[in-house]
């Protein structure tokens, strides 16, 4: 059960995190690989409309986002979406969504690691595995220190990369050529509707925030704020920006473009335009990646403490109050994921791994909800259950089936290893109560 001293102190962790810090988190990945690296096959495949491929799928993580701030406040402990289910649900429900949300985010480090090279190419030709595997360490060394330094970086990569990304919008208005969006939908709506499942994983950053519940300061009052308030302004920005993008210059043209706002800002920026989009483009994968290790090391040491995995992952680092083994692991582990994976892949299947999560939270809240038990006392609570709920979960199942075959069943097979590994190891080792 949630106590009031889990509120007020991390348990052995340092609240070093504040509401800017938090919404850096979540925007750290939001604001990243996905609008500079996705964004270019969203709008191949979908024409200007590819804007409102974005606003769709920003208005469905939204109602999870305002799930996951109802369920996190009443249980405000590192883990996310697995310490959620798991204290709802039950510790099968947890032993398939940890794994998979763990995996899923390591899969999507991975797709960060391979977009950062990518950009650097633009600069400098470095092999891509030389640059992924800098990185990997690099980061992964950045969040082993401390949560305090990992959370100044973001918050200051992330106003940069807001700043860049805001006045490209402005000034790339007045340039829109009108015929670029005639029509506007010249895909037709079942390319914007099946472009979601690709892009989406661009939206899962604000789950990352929930990862930080015991490194946040007043979590209370800036949980909420940080987990919505990410998602709102992240859709607001990609709509924006590839409103401007598909209006300045033909979409056909971005099925070539491996830099898409590169390629974009040029036409009416010249070059200098370019290469201030590229840095960003740097700046934003690297932001992408920093928060991804941070959040997907969270969940598997939450799994430590519970059992579910070796209790080695679970022990917090005696100097740094890091989960050092789990951030030692996580960054290795998607280090060299980097180093063999297809990018499109890896998006996709983070995606779909995280669309289950984010339909058994739902469930949750639905029964917790109806069950009331004394330690659930939320400091926010949704509107309109149970049917906003029981909504969000079922279309976030539907964004799987607009994803490709392989996504699906790579993304399945994974959810049936984290089951296995439940039934052989986790369950006669875990130990998990109801309200953590």
């Amino acid at each position: 059960m949630s106590t009031s001293n889990d509120r007020e102190h991390g348990g052995g962790l340092t609240r070093g995190v504040g509401l800017l810090g938090g919404i850096s988190i979540g925007l750290g990945t939001m604001m990243g690989a996905g609008i500079f690296v996705l964004s270019a096959e969203a709008a191949a495949e979908a024409g200007p409309g590819a804007a409102i491929t974005f606003l769709l799928a920003g208005i469905i993580v939204l109602p999870i986002a305002m799930i996951l701030s109802e369920l996190v406040t009443a249980i405000p402990r590192e883990g996310g979406s697995y310490l959620m289910v798991s204290r709802i649900l039950g510790p099968l429900a947890g032993g398939i969504v940890g794994p998979a949300n763990w995996i899923g985010l390591i899969f999507a480090t991975g797709f960060y690691l391979i977009g950062f090279a990518q950009y650097l190419n633009l600069f400098v030709e470095v092999p891509g595995w030389i640059v992924s595997t800098t990185m990997g360490l690099f980061f992964t060394a950045i969040n082993y220190i401390g949560a305090r330094i990992t959370g100044l970086v973001e918050a200051i990569i992330v106003c940069l990369l807001l700043l860049l990304l805001v006045s490209f919008v402005i000034i790339g208005l007045p340039n829109i050529v009108t015929e670029h969006h005639s029509p506007f939908i010249p895909e037709g709506w079942g390319a914007v509707v099946g472009t979601v499942g690709l892009i989406i994983v661009s939206f899962t950053g604000f789950e990352k925030v929930s990862t930080l519940a015991e490194e946040i300061r007043q979590p209370m009052r800036n949980l909420p704020r940080a987990i919505i308030g990410s998602v709102v302004i992240a859709t607001l920005v990609y709509v924006g920006v590839v409103f401007v993008m598909t209006g300045v210059m033909p979409y056909q043209e971005f099925g070539d473009a491996g830099a898409p706002l590169v390629a974009a800002a040029q036409t009416f920026l010249g070059g200098t335009g370019g290469v201030i989009m590229g840095l960003g483009g740097l700046l934003a994968t690297a932001s992408s990646m920093n928060a991804a290790i941070m959040s997907s090391s969270r969940i598997v040491f939450a799994m430590g403490r519970d059992r579910m995995v070796p209790q080695w992952f679970g022990t917090v680092h005696w100097r740094h109050h890091t989960p050092g083994h789990a951030i030692l692991v996580t960054g290795g582990v998607a280090t060299a994921l980097a180093l063999v994976g297809d990018p499109h892949l890896l998006a996709e299947v983070g995606s779909a791994l995280f669309m289950v999560s984010y339909a058994l939270l739902a469930l949750a809240i639905i029964l917790v909800s109806r069950r009331r038990p004394d330690w659930y006392r939320p400091a926010f609570y949704v509107p309109l259950k149970p049917w906003l709920p029981a909504l969000a979960g079922l279309v976030s199942l539907a964004v799987i089936l607009t994803m490709d075959t392989f996504s699906q069943v790579t993304g399945a097979a994974l959810a049936a290893i984290s089951l296995i590994w439940y039934l052989a190891w986790g369950r006669k080792r875990a130990s998990i109560s109801d309200g953590g």
